[in-house]
């Protein structure tokens, strides 16, 4: 988001301001999750049994135009945003990239993955289905299973550039951290102390 120049703001300010320009905010698990008796949020008690809470998401619905979801999600988490939740009248977002890609759960509009090849289809919040994506009313919606298939380049210049940072010094011999050592499994053709709890899958003995 930030590569594409478009400003970052916390969560009260787009709740509670308007901007003439396209701006972003980062949601934190206890700024769309609430505990359903009112009491304090608790991020132990929610990933402990989350469910206990309720979704607010509604409230960044109604404003946001398009929602990016890379949630991490519990089955006994309540759902972001249900059926029901986006066909409400002050309902605001057309467009869904679902990057976590649970199909009929925790994000309504997400009924099932798209391909890169076709990565774009429409949900139907009236009729609970699927729809094009270009009519009137149709949130579109992105939800392509694998897409970080699709970022190999990145990740191999940050792979690199954190491997020249952290490990090539390291495996010169200058390693004052043990890295080199805590990363290696073997040594001498034996496991190494901190790999010593593979011993018995080593030797066979407990092998299911």
């Amino acid at each position: 988001m930030k590569n594409l120049n478009l400003k970052e703001v916390d969560s009260p300010d787009f709740l509670n301001k308007e901007f003439n320009e396209p701006v972003f905010t980062q949601l934190a698990v206890d700024e769309y999750n609430a505990k359903a008796d009112g009491s304090s949020f608790s991020k132990r008690d929610f990933y402990n049994d989350p469910s206990d809470f309720v979704s607010t998401f509604n409230q960044y619905a109604c404003i946001a135009d398009m929602y990016i979801a890379c949630h991490y999600w519990d089955s006994e988490a309540p759902f972001i945003f249900t059926r029901e939740d986006a066909k409400a009248k002050d309902w605001n977002i057309k467009i869904v990239a679902d990057i976590s890609c649970d199909i009929d759960c925790a994000v309504a509009s997400t009924l099932r993955p798209s391909t890169i090849a076709d990565p774009l289809y429409g949900y139907n919040p009236t009729t609970e289905s699927e729809d094009d994506f270009m009519k009137e009313g149709v949130i579109g919606v992105m939800a392509v299973d694998n897409l970080p298939c699709e970022l190999p380049l990145d990740a191999s210049i940050d792979f690199g550039e954190m491997f020249l940072e952290h490990v090539l010094e390291p495996l010169t011999g200058n390693d004052p951290d043990d890295i080199i050592g805590r990363a290696s499994e073997t040594l001498n053709g034996e496991l190494t102390e901190h790999f010593a709890y593979l011993d018995d899958y080593v030797n066979g003995t407990n092998v299911q």
